[in-house]
């Protein structure tokens, strides 16, 4: 019985000490996580502080209108030769009539 006892005793403090160890390893692991975020936020900030003393980008300069030829055709069939009008297949002379 006495042998029982101290085998429980014994299986009790190993658990004790077992799970005070996997505590104090949490613990160590939690400090360095906690580095890590803080010199990670060190290192947003710095990306931010430099984002911001850069000047903001130029825009393109827009495209010319690209000019397409009409899609007409005159009396003897032959293609348009002019542009077409913005907006429309057909310059001025052989858009449809509403």
């Amino acid at each position: 019985m006495r042998l029982l006892l101290c085998l429980l005793l014994l299986v009790q403090t190993t658990n004790k000490t077992e799970l005070r160890q996997r505590i104090a390893d949490l613990k160590v692991k939690a400090f360095e996580m906690q580095m890590q975020i803080e010199l990670l936020e060190r290192e947003l900030k710095d990306v931010e502080e430099a984002e911001a003393q850069q000047p903001p980008p130029v825009a393109a300069p827009a495209k010319a209108a690209v000019k397409a030829r009409c899609a007409g055709h005159t009396k003897d069939g032959q293609r348009c030769s002019r542009n077409a009008e913005a907006g429309s297949r057909y310059c001025w002379q052989h858009k449809p009539r509403r």
